[in-house]
């Protein structure tokens, strides 16, 4: 039984400790928390600043070149971690024991609306993004954005059908509402929202409503269960919040559409994602990603099946890469 984690931002912390000289941090301080948490595979994302407190495109492409820098040492390195581009590519790192990574875009403000650069992103082996963050960019409006009349713009649909003909995988966890709608009537294959919770548990921006849950399940998508705390609970959120949204998800949705997006963030520092947005790190039962395994035990603990453990672990998020990017 292993975890697919489909929302990482470790990527952030790798590139920024190799560029103070620690070369070795993600095999030597990151991966065996990986192992321990009974993670074998993820979605590693290239995170873009959008705030007006740095220059967005510049960050964007200098992140991407930091990231390509460290997988080419890690291959060279002879690394058990091997960077996939297809299902294919996915079954023979299982089989070689190897941790696999999906390589990802969260938000694509740094293209500042040329489209044809998701091409490259592509070409350089990324096979997932996300149109916005939190922001309004080129493409569409993010979480932050509560006007219902701001969605995805012309150039965000031209963005999706890119995508589409690429064979890549479209996150919706940032959007707003508006621009998920707009999403459902673009995109005809499975959606997924890698790292996002209930609204209805928690009334939260970043979350989503039922609505929502149900129309990515009917499209054949996933929803990864988040375990960023201040969308868990107001108060005290805790591995126990954080199964009531699996549980939530599973009833009004079906189990097919679960999965999980920890979104761990305790290895940022304070304003990696800028001066706005505070990072919640205490969730009782879930510190880090060494932790991870403790979500298997709270299923089993709640009633589910090895099979349905299974399935929300990495099998349902499986299917539908498998769909996508084969």
């Amino acid at each position: 039984m292993f975890i697919f984690d489909a929302h990482s931002d470790i990527w952030m912390k790798t590139v920024e400790e190799r560029r103070l000289g620690n070369e070795d941090y993600f095999m030597n301080t990151h991966y065996p928390k990986l192992q321990k948490g009974k993670v074998s595979g993820g979605i590693f994302v290239v995170y873009s600043r959008t705030d007006s407190k740095v220059d967005t495109v510049r960050y964007f492409w200098k992140e991407v070149g930091g990231v390509m820098k460290e997988i080419s040492y890690l291959k060279e390195t002879g690394a058990p971690i091997d960077f996939v581009k297809s299902y294919e590519e996915i079954e023979e790192a299982i089989d070689k024991g190897h941790f696999f990574a999906l390589m990802g875009i969260e938000g694509l403000k740094g293209i500042e609306g040329d489209t044809e650069q998701i091409r490259t992103l592509y070409n350089l082996g990324f096979r997932h993004a996300s149109l916005t963050w939190n922001e309004e960019n080129h493409l569409a409006a993010g979480a932050a954005i509560e006007d219902e009349n701001r969605g995805v713009t012309v150039l965000g649909e031209k963005a999706v059908k890119l995508m589409d003909e690429l064979g890549m995988i479209l996150d919706v966890s940032h959007l707003n509402e508006r621009s998920f709608w707009d999403i459902t009537e673009i995109w005809k294959k499975p959606i997924v929202a890698s790292h996002s919770n209930s609204k209805t548990l928690l009334y939260h921006r970043r979350n989503i409503t039922d609505e929502q849950a149900k129309a990515i399940a009917k499209s054949g998508g996933v929803i990864g269960v988040n375990v960023c705390g201040e969308f868990l609970h107001k108060d005290k959120p805790s591995i126990n919040c954080y199964l009531d949204n699996i549980d939530h998800f599973a009833n009004i949705a079906g189990l097919e559409s679960v999965g999980i997006g920890f979104d761990f963030c305790d290895f940022l520092r304070s304003g990696s994602l800028g001066p706005d947005e505070q990072i919640e790190r205490d969730v009782e039962g879930l510190k880090d990603i060494s932790d991870g395994a403790a979500v298997l035990e709270g299923l089993k603990a709640r009633g589910y099946s090895e099979e349905d453990i299974k399935k929300i672990a990495h099998g349902n998020f499986m299917r539908v890469i498998k769909e996508l990017i084969s």
